[in-house]
């Protein structure tokens, strides 16, 4: 079965950052994850942005283990999804991505370069 993730770049609205992870973790990641398809769901907050300027804060990463994307995407659309002002979705952004190669483990290759 093809794995999935769904990763979703996103920022509070200002003033409302309390209500926003409220709202993320409490409310929408178990909604999401709750539909058909929907494996799982993790959070993370930009540690140490690599280019400035950063638009976004926070990361989620949904997994997605499914036969049919189209299918499980849809699903999305067949029922009411909570939503908030807190979170800036006007400025999020959301992408599916397909894994396509092995994982690389460090114990796997840390020879390999040593020295």
């Amino acid at each position: 079965m093809p794995r999935y993730k769904m990763i979703a770049l996103t920022s509070p609205t200002p003033g409302n950052e309390d209500e926003y992870h409220r709202w993320y973790q409490d409310v929408h990641l178990p909604e999401i994850v709750s539909f058909p398809g929907m494996v799982s769901a993790r959070r993370f907050k930009v540690a140490v942005p690599l280019q400035d300027p950063i638009k976004y804060q926070y990361l989620a990463i949904y997994e997605i283990d499914t036969d049919d994307l189209g299918q499980t995407l849809g699903q999305f659309g067949t029922r009411q999804l909570t939503q908030t002002d807190a979170s800036d979705n006007a400025n999020a952004y959301t992408v599916i991505v397909e894994e396509i190669g092995q994982e690389v483990r460090h114990e796997d290759v840390k020879d390999r370069f040593a020295g």
